[in-house]
């Protein structure tokens, strides 16, 4: 294998003097003054040290960041240089700085005499770089064992011609403006930063990702060990694997030998590569899509790097990698005649025999800086609250959820007797991710005698046993001084409140209905800005009251649940196991914690709630798929994939029964918390997608699957009965009952959010209308990308000029939303990993429904696409089970999820249709792959692979399509 450090300092030797002008060879970087990181950045410094070293390096050369610096100097008004706007971070003048500087920065061209240099230089290397050139940003801060840009700056990729490169360096120059980043540095005490820009030969990557040489701080556990490196690949290039576009193969090494201890094969469909008109998607040829996305050979290569680069006690690294040669990712097509003559390759041509693995970047393990109110020691998560707002969200959902969650768990804290620290962060934004910081969250609620960490995660999920004992640690020393002394009045106050709760529900709905009627009478068109802006001021309030009086709702139904489970305890200490009576074997909990048991129990017994609000779309959707069922044309219509509105199906029953859905029920939608998601009135293609799949099996009965519930509760109870006096038994009766009615009482006003989310969204499209009406240039839902205090600032001055803004905002929940998700909890930093499923037969979650069954798999993607491949039977796998999903439960043998607890709203759901459910199942996504058999265990929170596989798991099509295998009922519960 030849020597790329040699190649390229012997290719640089060539460089026209019109490029050495003004970019100097990448093997130089950080070697003398002129070339130091103060010079050229962080990242080009480290490449220059790794070619120097003898590392595979793509060749490359790099741009001063003094060009950065006299660009704004010379481009920019005064007060909208870096230094400024580092200071002025997170403020509203601060935001329009910066976004003002963005835009110039993106509209200004590059000094003539750089153009130039940047045409010579893709003259010279355009017939090697048949993928173009990676442009990537390099701050003088960067890489450094205090600082990391990782996922704050971006890289441009598969660049061409003299027109794209210049772009590609404005772009990454601009991308230094955004709020996220300048926030970032001024928490790091960074005063001021310069951008130097890398350009590197773009490797013709058959397959790329990202090393970690050892686990970041509070990752390392049963998933991936001390001892162990991990690393996540997929085909193409690495960008879907690091900016989180797709699932990637996640392998562990041992550090010592470079053994692989264990791996997970992603189902790769599709791969990112250059094309003729630079980057694109290309389907994955069918034999290559579930074999591993690297070979042995380059694992043996990526270990021996990772030994390399750690000589001498350097480490831990994340690595970015890209490996050429190997089996091509699409089949190659016809070679062109220009090709027999000696000219550059296609980008589809066949990639060259011999492999080899290239380093891309190579930065400390550092995960970027602390969220917003935490430092090294804090603890967050997004397992409950991810439920609700999945993915990142857009800056006025975050402004409203951020706005209305912090003041209602402030409130709900106050009337139980705490003390909520002046300026506690309870909830932070995490690249567009909704966190809470559990730290806080616990050292509050631990001044109440009962809510220790065990009690509140057991039925929240998201944190491990080694999380939970920490957090147990952290709130060890909370006085209860405060709460006794206090208990004399807030105890007697809260419980009236209680006591009065669902007469608060019924008057907050007779005053909502009314604001909802009249909004929905009001022709906004009509109305000047600053009506419209006291029109969203109204919702917002409005919303500010829903959400607070949810938060009491879900307060009380906890405090329910806690005391059900704790008079459990007490009665199953005369009780070996309610289910003993009949000869089934007790309800041994995996990890071997008896109160799982009981929360279980507390769960069955508090199922078949009658009037569930969230369980409606889900009845009311089967009982229209049974009128469906009757009319032959529309079941016809429907399965031809002829239907996205009422109006196309044939009139009679079917279709004024489906009308009358949307009008009850066109508020939700799959990721409903999310105000730039259409809402099914909308579009109602998710619904006629879940109609599709119902269509697909037997008419359901809806009522018989509410009575399994009840039936099950019933079954318990008996049981109980045979075992406790009359007065224990009154009281847990009674203990029952109040459960039952605050669980309708929070699913009430979690409908009533909704509701109220769909209102704020309709003046928002207004609003939207507005501002492209001033500024034609944005796109329909700008207003998505402005905060809720934006937007009243701009509408209440009448002078809604908020398009820089817009563009800013954009710009950055793009790069969020590319993303990996962090993981579920993580301590201090966010780690940019995808981590590894846990090895073996059996996953390990939450038991969140009761029921054992198998069936086939059927894993469905993040944006919940393709819901009409689901077929009857199947075991729905999901990150996280949407509560607008929820009517496919119906159709489903059981659910399955990553994030999510036992008290989680799709939990209950499942609870009242009576099908298994095991949530909070950790990488169950990566683990599971569609047509796997699975057995589900949902009374022990037990998923078990068994051996047999389908290999049929590509979507079915829309043509009615057989139906599948189904579920094979163990233990169903009783009918």
């Amino acid at each position: 294998m030849a020597d790329p450090t040699r190649i390229a300092r012997a290719d640089s030797a060539t460089d026209p003097p019109s490029v050495r002008e003004w970019l100097k060879p990448l093997e130089s970087a950080g070697q003398r003054r002129h070339t130091s990181a103060k010079r050229v950045g962080g990242k080009a410094a480290s490449l220059g040290r790794l070619l120097r070293d003898g590392f595979p390096v793509p060749r490359g050369w790099v741009l001063d960041a003094r060009c950065f610096t006299e660009l704004i100097d010379r481009q920019l008004p005064p007060g909208h240089d870096i230094a400024t706007l580092i200071r002025l971070a997170g403020t509203k003048a601060g935001v329009d700085r910066a976004a003002r500087a963005r835009d110039r920065i993106l509209s200004e061209p590059l000094p003539e005499t750089l153009s130039g240099a940047l045409r010579a230089l893709w003259q010279a290397v355009e017939p090697e770089a048949p993928w173009g050139l990676a442009v990537r940003s390099s701050a003088t801060c960067e890489d450094s064992d205090e600082t990391s840009m990782a996922g704050l700056a971006t890289s441009v990729l598969g660049v061409r011609g003299e027109a794209g490169i210049d772009a590609a360096i404005r772009q990454v120059w601009a991308s230094a403006f955004l709020p996220r980043a300048l926030a970032y540095l001024a928490h790091a005490g960074v005063r001021d930063v310069a951008m130097g820009v890398v350009l590197q030969v773009m490797v013709r990557a058959e397959a790329a990702g990202v090393l970690f040489t050892a686990p970041p701080p509070g990752l390392e556990g049963e998933r991936w060990h001390a001892g162990e490196r991990l690393v996540n690949a997929t085909l193409g290039l690495g960008a879907p694997v690091v900016d989180g576009a797709v699932a990637a193969d996640t392998i562990r090494i041992a550090r010592d030998g470079g053994r692989v201890v264990a791996s997970a094969v992603a189902q790769k469909r599709r791969a990112l590569v250059v094309g003729a008109a630079g980057l694109e998607e290309v389907a994955v040829p069918e034999p290559r899509v579930e074999r591993p996305a690297l070979d042995e050979a380059a694992l043996r290569q990526l270990a021996e790097l990772a030994a390399r680069l750690e000589q001498g006690g350097k480490g831990p690294f994340d690595v970015e990698f890209a490996v050429e040669g190997g089996d091509p990712v699409r089949p190659p097509e016809p070679p062109e005649s220009a090709a027999a003559d000696g000219a550059p390759a296609a980008a589809g041509s066949p990639a060259p025999a011999e492999q080899r693995v290239w380093l891309l970047q190579v930065r400390p393990v550092s995960g970027g800086g602390f969220p917003e109110g935490g430092d090294a020691d804090t603890i967050w998560s997004r397992a409950n609250v991810g439920e609700a707002l999945p993915g990142a969200a857009t800056p006025l959902t975050w402004s409203v959820a951020r706005a209305f969650s912090d003041r209602g768990f402030r409130e709900a804290f106050a009337a139980l007797g705490c003390r909520v620290p002046r300026g506690a962060r309870l909830v932070t934004n995490v690249y567009g991710r909704f966190y809470l910081n559990l730290t806080a969250f616990m050292q509050i609620a631990a001044q109440v005698p009962g809510l220790s960490p065990r009690a509140l995660l057991g039925m929240s999920g998201g944190a491990s046993e080694q999380l939970i004992a920490r957090l147990a640690q952290q709130s060890a020393g909370v006085s209860r001084r405060r709460f006794y002394a206090r208990l004399p009045l807030t105890g007697p106050r809260l419980l009236l409140r209680q006591a009065r709760l669902e007469r608060e529900v019924a008057a907050y709905e007779g005053e909502a209905v009314w604001a909802q009627r009249a909004l929905s009478e009001l022709d906004m068109t009509l109305l000047p800005d600053d009506a419209i802006g006291t029109t969203l001021r109204s919702v917002f309030l409005l919303l500010e009251r829903t959400g607070t009086l949810m938060l009491h709702c879900a307060s009380a139904s906890l405090a329910s649940h806690l005391a059900l489970c704790k008079a459990l305890e007490r009665v199953t200490r005369r009780r070996a196991s309610a289910r003993s009576a009949t000869g089934e074997e007790p309800l041994d909990d995996p990890a071997g914690r008896p109160e799982t048991n009981i929360e279980h129990l507390a769960q069955v017994l508090a199922g078949g709630v009658r009037e569930l609000d969230s369980a409606g779309p889900g009845i009311e959707l089967a009982r229209v798929a049974e009128l469906i069922m009757l009319d032959r044309v529309a079941r016809e219509r429907l399965l031809a994939g002829e239907v996205r509105w009422p109006r196309d199906l044939p009139e009679g029953p079917a279709r004024d029964a489906l009308t009358r859905f949307l009008d009850a029920y066109g508020d939700r939608a799959v990721r409903e918390a999310e105000l730039a998601t259409p809402r099914w009135r909308e579009d109602p293609s998710p619904v006629i997608a879940m109609l599709v799949a119902s269509l697909r099996g037997a008419p359901g009965d809806p009522e018989r699957a509410l009575a399994r519930a009840r039936a099950l509760a019933d079954r318990e109870m008996a049981m109980l009965e045979t075992r406790l006096p009359r007065v224990e038994l009154a009281l847990l009766r009674a203990l029952v009952g109040r459960a039952q009615r605050y669980v309708r009482l929070r699913e009430r006003m979690r409908t009533w959010v909704t509701r109220v989310l769909g209102m704020l969204r309709k003046v928002a499209l207004d609003i939207d209308r507005r501002l492209r009406r001033i500024e034609p240039s944005l796109l329909p839902g700008s207003v998505f990308f402005c905060t809720y205090e934006e937007l009243v600032t701009a509408l209440s001055s009448g002078r809604a000029d908020v398009g820089h803004v817009v563009r800013l905002r954009r710009a950055e929940h793009l790069r969020d939303a590319a993303r990996p998700d962090p993981p579920p909890a993580f301590i201090g930093r966010p780690p940019p990993v995808v981590l590894p499923p846990a090895a073996g037969v059996r996953l390990l979650g939450l038991p969140a429904s009761p029921g054992v069954v198998e069936g086939r798999a059927r894993v469905l993607d993040p944006g919940g696409s393709a819901l009409d491949a689901v077929e009857p039977g199947e075991v729905l796998v999901a990150r996280t089970t949407d509560i607008g999903l929820s009517p496919l439960f119906l159709v489903a043998a059981a659910v399955v999820t990553e994030l999510g607890g036992p008290m989680s709203h799709a939990s209950i759901v499942a609870r009242e249709y009576g099908i298994p459910a095991v949530v909070n199942v950790p990488g169950v996504t990566l683990a599971i792959k569609t047509g796997d058999r699975l057995r589900i265990d949902g009374d022990r929170g037990v998923v078990e692979r068994l051996n047999e596989r389908d290999e049929r798991a590509a979507p079915p099509s829309l043509d009615g399509g057989a139906v599948g295998d189904g579920a094979a009922p163990l233990a169903a519960p009783p009918r």
